[in-house]
């Protein structure tokens, strides 16, 4: 029954390129003839403008390659296709979709004497494919983690390779690149953006290490033109750090920030562990003007709905400790890494979701020998990629009270590119997790800390009958506008009922809808 439910709910609409299928709606999928899945393609979703397509080539002029960009409407058309010049030795890092201009930063992180600029951001009119180039230098050995856009002005923040962080801000009007603030005492780390569209503002997360007892987040307040509005200092508890978070807009100068933290042995944490991504739980602040409420914190072994299917020897250890007493639960922890999503608000409650991942390795062993022949094994441990295995999803109030918690089973997803992948649809008062792996999109539908369908898997719809998905590497999934969605990644394909080309390498694109 539940498997009934959850398959009306998720349906798929793919397109076929040029060939009729005979059914009355037509599919919707873009097939691109590929080699391997070495190829470097992207796709950035622009609401209901269309979705971007586009991958750089080997073709060079002077100082620039060239780099194809196509743009598919919402009915999976090519709408029109440039093919446009960035400097050779930048690579794409970021992009931003804004008011029907999106927004593509290319980078330089080691950028050599001879080369005048770093990094390149293009603004590029959907409308018609016209674009501008600006170019700029940031700080060598850096990595810009994120970009924000208002008005005519472009804010990064950015991470050196010496553990410093700093905010920059490009003017398009003057085209002047100006670094707006640097923390270079200690240790910091950028942390997220959040674009306050109702104060045409712009917030910046920081984390700051400055000695053993002393950390903290930093939230810093720009308007458009780049001044500063105001900075606020968060302090954690004692025995606890923050390890990253995400801000959200409540109105009347009002913000709420949810995060993970994770606990101090002692009272001082030395800096080489400040910046891990392992967490014990969720924190939540309130923040009004200037005043900073008190944190809220919820311990991974208190979330029974999120965390009550995972049996690991480590999770079920530290959870038998940790029911010895409240002193015991703080000594006794699960750890996590998080990649987190941004901040989701819906009738008034808010939404925080992450993924679970962890690195996984193999251990080689080889036998080396000495000069008489006596033999000495050797083992060291490779790095295979980064393993998800759950999704968390946590809802609160506007106070930063937790209201439920649930979470997703993710199998099979062992990855060398750390990104999102679970994406999060609101039917009524349900909600359902799906993400995209090996040809199938696995789903679950959940109504608070209700389970209502169970994960499930439905296959990723191609072109052709009696098509068979061989292959499917590099999958992902990722929200496009309204009630759609985007699946994309390599699939390799057989069809035997073809007299020639029964076997092709495709880079797919699907367009699929919830209802």
């Amino acid at each position: 029954m539940m498997k009934n439910i959850l398959a009306l709910i998720l349906f798929f609409l793919i397109l076929n390129t040029g060939i009729a299928l005979g059914q009355s709606d037509p599919f919707l999928r873009v097939e691109i003839d590929v080699k391997s899945d070495e190829a470097a393609f992207k796709i950035i979703p622009c609401n209901d403008k269309g979705v971007v397509f586009f991958y750089e080539t080997t073709i060079k002029e002077n100082d620039y390659k060239f780099w194809v960009f196509v743009l598919y409407n919402k009915y999976m058309q090519e709408a029109w296709k440039k093919d446009i010049p960035v400097f050779h030795n930048l690579t794409y890092r970021k992009h931003v979709y804004r008011e029907g201009f999106l927004y593509i930063l290319f980078h330089d992180e080691e950028k050599k004497k001879s080369e005048t600029y770093n990094y390149q951001l293009m603004k590029l009119d959907l409308a018609d494919g016209k674009y501008e180039l600006f170019s700029g230098e940031v700080p060598n050995n850096a990595q810009i983690s994120a970009i924000e856009v208002i008005g005519n002005s472009i804010f990064a923040g950015i991470n050196t390779n010496q553990g410093h962080a700093a905010l920059y801000r490009l003017d398009l009007n003057t085209k002047e690149t100006k670094e707006l603030s640097s923390y270079d005492f200690g240790s910091a780390r950028f942390e997220s953006f959040y674009l306050d569209t109702l104060n045409n503002s712009v917030m910046c997360l920081f984390n700051v290490f400055i000695s053993k007892g002393t950390q903290y987040l930093l939230t810093d307040q720009y308007n458009a033109q780049g001044e500063l509005l105001k900075s606020i200092k968060i302090i954690p508890e004692k025995g606890k750090k923050f390890n990253s978070g995400k801000l959200i807009a409540k109105g009347n100068d009002s913000w709420l920030l949810i995060g993970p933290y994770d606990y101090i042995s002692g009272t001082t944490i030395p800096a080489k562990d400040y910046f891990r991504h392992q967490a014990s739980g969720f924190y939540t602040i309130n923040i009004h003007g200037n005043e900073v409420g008190k944190p809220s914190f919820n311990n991974f072994l208190d979330l029974e709905n999120m965390t009550g299917y995972l049996k690991s020897r480590e999770f079920e250890t530290a959870k038998r400790k940790a029911e010895k007493s409240e002193k015991a639960k703080e000594k006794n922890s699960i750890d996590f890494n998080l990649l987190l999503h941004d901040i989701i608000k819906k009738d008034s409650l808010y939404y925080f979701v992450s993924e679970g991942y962890y690195e996984e390795y193999h251990t080689v062993t080889n036998t080396y020998y000495d000069y008489y022949g006596h033999p000495s094994p050797v083992s060291y441990s490779v790095f295979d990629g980064y393993k998800y295995f759950n999704a968390f999803v946590a809802c609160y109030d506007e106070n930063g009270n937790k209201l439920w918690d649930n979470g997703m089973e993710i199998f099979n997803i062992l990855t060398l590119d750390l990104v999102n992948r679970v994406v999060v649809y609101f039917a009524g008062d349900e909600m359902v997790l799906a993400f995209n792996r090996q040809g199938k999109i696995g789903a679950k539908i959940i109504k608070g800390n209700e389970v209502i369908a169970g994960l499930d898997y439905f296959p990723v719809e191609t072109s052709y009958n009696n098509d068979k998905i061989m292959e499917d590497t590099k999958s992902n999934m990722v929200y496009w506008y309204g009630n759609y969605f985007l699946t994309f990644g390599f699939q390799t394909i057989k069809n035997n009922t073809f007299n020639t080309k029964n076997k092709r390498k495709v880079f797919y694109i699907n367009k699929i809808g919830f209802h």
